[in-house]
This record gives structure tokens, C-alpha cells and sequence, in this order.
């Protein structure tokens, strides 16, 4: 893998969690045991460089235009100073705990030449979005079914499969799958996860794809956290923080209860290495963090 590495580039891209984005590049850069060089996009006006290799501000724009402008950017950059044969996507709130899962996963595409994106659906479970608004014992005993039938590939109350998670991904980097998304336009009423995967399958099939099946589905389980990823992407900075104003009956609800950030370092003692890293453990207050940013 130490050969892969040295092809390998982060680009990162962060819209206003800038102080997620600060410890995400130090624990890629400071607690890596094989660090990588960071690329990072960011339209926050008052964010300064950090300890990421390159950096560069862009133009807030609206949510999907916005967000597919800092990727764009990042993946020109990596390409221009770097000319990786993998790039890795995380959004600056993503972070991704052991690195060896990274690694796995870059193996993975280069024991395979076809594999050209590895992600997964941006996808829903909607039978557990109605068991978390109403749970019933019928529901209950259809989720245990349904998750035996659907490692045969059923979708059964799946929606959203027609789509390719942004947040986190790698991509080989060759012209044709850097093309995906430079040439993407966003699309009026669906995701941009959407756009990307009709995008991407004009050109390339399933057999180009290598899910990430640990986070599928992501929603509602896998969107925040996914453990067998030791993928954390919370937008709080600590239990009881969070700030959702739905109903706790709204199956989108984020209970305070919930685990943040700070909970997630502490989870992980051998990565200690960090200014703002140290700042979120012994912080008295949070009232500081990612200034403006949504908890939800």
C-alpha cells in the first residue's frame, strides 16, 4: 500500500464546519499513520488555511451549484499539483477514523481495473422511516425480514437507489471518470447524488462501481455515523448539542442524545495529535464551534 499512497490525494471540501474541516486535516495529516497531501475548497469568508497542502476559497453559492463548485475545484488542483492515480472525496465534516479502511478500499480498485468509483446510494429505507414514526410489531418483523431478503439484492422500500453518495468517495482518476464530474450539471428537483449516478452510468455499468454496502442504506441509520466505516459525520459538536426543532416523532429527528464529535475523539484515544483537535476535547465551551453552522 505504500506505493498507492504515494498516488493518493485528499480533496476536501467544506462549506461553513470549518472547524470540523481544521481536526478532519489533522487527523489525516498528524495521526495517519501514513498521512496524506489535503486539497481543500472552502466558501466560508472567514476560514484561514489550516495544515491542508493547497488551499483555495471559492464563491458561496446555493446548496448543490455551491457544492459541486468546491469538488470541481478541488479534484482541478489535486490533478494539476499532484497527478494522483486515486483521489479521495470527504466532505470537511467526514471523518474517517482508521485510515485502513481507506487503504482496503483503494486495494480493493487496484486489484480490480474496472472499479472506477467506490460509494454507495445515497439512498432511503423507508420501512424504517415508518417504523421510526410509528413502531409496531408488524414492522418490526418486516425490517428483520426484509434485511435477510435484501443481501439477495431485493430493494424492497428502498428509494433514492438511483444515486451516488458525494460525501465520501474515491474515484480512479482518469479522464473519463474525472469528465463525470466536471461535466455535471445539477438537475431541478432531484439530488445532486442522483444527477452524478445518470451521469456516471452513461458511460460506465455496475461492474464499474464498487459499493460501500456497509452504508447502504444510508438513511436513516448510516447517515451520521457508520461504524464499520468508522465514518462520523456528525453536525454537532458534542452530545446535547444538537438543535433539531422537528418533532421527535419526525423520522429525521435528531435526538440531543445523540453522540457528536467530541464523543467520537474520545472513542479513539491514539488520535490525539492536533491544535483544534485538543481545543474541541478540552473545551469548557462549544459555543465557538463552526461559528454560524447548522447542529442539525
Amino acid at each position: 500500500m505504500k506505493k498507492l499512497h504515494t498516488k493518493t490525494v485528499v480533496c476536501m471540501t467544506t462549506y461553513d464546519r470549518i472547524d470540523c474541516a481544521r481536526i478532519n486535516q489533522e487527523i489525516i495529516k498528524l495521526n495517519y499513520k501514513m498521512s496524506l497531501p489535503i486539497v481543500h475548497t472552502c466558501s466560508s469568508e472567514i476560514y484561514q488555511q489550516h495544515i491542508e497542502d493547497i488551499f483555495l476559497r471559492c464563491e458561496p453559492k446555493s446548496l448543490q451549484y455551491g457544492a459541486l463548485d468546491l469538488l470541481n475545484e478541488s479534484l482541478r488542483l489535486a490533478m494539476k499539483n499532484f497527478s494522483p492515480k486515486y483521489i479521495i472525496h470527504l466532505e470537511g465534516d467526514t471523518w474517517i477514523m482508521n485510515e485502513k479502511i481507506i487503504y482496503d478500499l483503494i486495494a480493493k480498485m487496484e486489484k480490480n481495473q474496472d472499479l472506477m468509483i467506490c460509494t454507495s446510494a445515497w439512498d432511503e429505507d423507508l420501512l424504517a422511516f415508518k417504523y421510526l414514526k410509528k413502531p409496531t410489531l408488524k414492522l418490526k418483523l418486516q425490517r428483520v425480514i426484509t434485511a435477510a431478503l435484501r443481501k439477495f439484492g431485493l430493494n424492497y422500500q428502498l428509494d433514492c437507489r438511483d444515486s451516488l453518495a458525494t460525501q465520501f468517495f474515491i474515484i480512479r482518476a482518469t479522464q473519463e471518470v474525472l469528465d463525470c464530474f466536471l461535466s455535471l450539471e445539477p438537475i431541478p428537483g432531484i439530488d445532486l447524488e442522483q444527477a452524478l449516478y445518470r451521469k456516471f452510468f452513461k458511460k460506465f455499468t455496475e461492474k464499474n462501481l464498487l459499493r460501500m454496502k456497509e452504508r447502504e442504506p444510508i438513511h436513516p441509520f448510516n447517515r451520521y455515523v457508520t461504524e464499520k466505516l468508522t465514518l462520523f459525520s456528525q453536525h454537532w459538536p458534542a452530545r446535547g448539542t444538537a438543535n433539531d426543532q422537528r418533532e421527535p416523532s419526525h423520522p429525521r429527528y435528531i435526538s440531543p442524545n445523540f453522540d457528536g464529535k467530541l464523543e467520537t475523539l474520545q472513542r479513539f484515544p491514539s488520535i490525539r495529535k492536533g491544535e483544534y483537535l485538543q481545543k474541541l476535547l478540552n473545551a469548557e465551551s462549544l459555543d465557538y464551534y463552526n461559528p454560524g453552522a447548522s447542529r442539525t
